[in-house]
């Protein structure tokens, strides 16, 4: 795992290298960071209707690659539009083995990275009281071949 500050590195170059990052860590943190940057925020829960969500893990899966890949599809990029999108609630990607193809597919480039928020994962507040997150297990997931390029962590 990397600091914070190298991420800083990251985002100060003019162009990103297929970029998708793990930041894990305070929410305070990242948005100082992006604060001179064209970031755009993107909660996978908001792609849902959880009202109406199935049973079928298969057909959550694909409902929600088809929202991310509508929601990419949809964002401006390219040279005049460097964008840096800050993914949050990822541990739906992993509960339903999405993976980030989407991502890779659709949107990173050389104006366009993504960083996947952990969040705090140290501090569960506000969680209910059946929730239970095993925290190495979602880096082990994102850390598979093919998922993000690096993992950052805030300092303190």
């Amino acid at each position: 795992m990397k600091q914070a500050q190298e991420l800083r590195s990251v985002l100060d170059r003019r162009t990103w290298d297929k970029e998708v990052v793990l930041w894990q860590g305070s929410d305070k943190a990242l948005v100082e960071m992006l604060a001179n940057l064209n970031a755009v925020s993107l909660d996978i829960l908001d792609l849902l209707d959880q009202n109406n969500l199935s049973t079928d893990d298969d057909d959550n899966k694909a409902t929600i690659r088809e929202a991310i890949r509508g929601y990419l599809k949809n964002l401006p990029k390219g040279p005049e539009h460097p964008c840096v999108l800050v993914v949050r609630s990822i541990g739906l990607l992993a509960r339903y083995r999405i993976g980030l193809k989407e991502f890779y597919d659709w949107f990173v480039g050389s104006h366009a990275m993504v960083i996947l928020v952990l969040g705090d994962l140290a501090d569960p507040t506000g969680w209910p009281e059946e929730v239970r997150c095993d925290s190495n297990r979602l880096v082990e997931y994102f850390l598979e071949p093919g998922m993000v390029k690096e993992t950052y962590v805030a300092e303190g």
